[in-house]
């Protein structure tokens, strides 16, 4: 197994930045925003007819979906940007068959 995992001499790790304090974060930042985003729905419930409240209702539907697929997008683009920094592995040798310099 060893053999597969073998880092690469020389490689040069980095220190933890912005993106660990981004996933550490983005639980209590979801649920917060989805909490501030259901509020006005909530609120026409005290306050508005019932036609008023449909359409906020889905206006508000709506922008809880889109804030969870940035929230998604972040987290994804975080968890790239950790992996990135991470440690270099040897990779396999692939011979070339149409090389610069072919065999004779």
């Amino acid at each position: 197994m060893s053999k597969w995992l073998r880092k690469l001499p020389g490689y040069q790790t980095y220190e933890p930045g912005l993106e660990r304090k981004v996933l550490h974060q983005l639980p209590q930042f979801t649920v917060m925003g989805s909490l501030a985003i259901a509020l006005p729905s909530l609120l026409a419930r005290l306050l508005m007819s019932p036609k008023t409240e449909r359409i906020i209702d889905i206006l508000v539907i709506s922008t809880e979906i889109f804030f969870l697929g940035m929230v998604l997008t972040l987290a994804i683009a975080a968890f790239i940007v950790m992996l990135s920094k991470g440690p270099a592995y040897v990779a396999d040798a692939y011979p070339l068959i149409d090389s610069d310099r072919p065999k004779k």
